[in-house]
């Protein structure tokens, strides 16, 4: 009966051209996102960001509002007493994998 060794998929997942393609699909991702944000930024600081561990990449928006930005906000009223309005997410990192953002867009 054949065997298959239980750390197979950790082993491969460590080969040197398995974690190039993940970084390249990564940087992929990432050029997708950066597209993605480019189309609504006309302020702020908001960037897309790859980072790299031993086996996985990770592509990120970064930004100190990023889950406003990704998700979208209710209208509020800040610290200072200032009013704010709502805002739909953009669904950035959403989108850049293919999932539509929230309500079915």
């Amino acid at each position: 009966m054949a065997t298959v060794d239980r750390r197979a998929a950790a082993k491969i997942a460590r080969l040197k051209g398995v974690r190039n393609a993940v970084r390249d699909r990564a940087e992929i991702l990432a050029d997708r996102a950066r597209r993605l944000l480019a189309q609504h930024r006309a302020t702020g600081t908001a960037k897309i960001q790859v980072s790299s561990g031993r086996v996985d990449s990770f592509v990120s928006l970064v930004d100190p509002a990023a889950i406003s930005i990704e998700w979208g906000r209710e209208a509020g009223v800040s610290k200072t007493g200032r009013r704010y309005a709502a805002q739909p997410g953009l669904y950035i990192m959403h989108r850049t994998i293919g999932l539509t953002g929230g309500g079915g867009d």
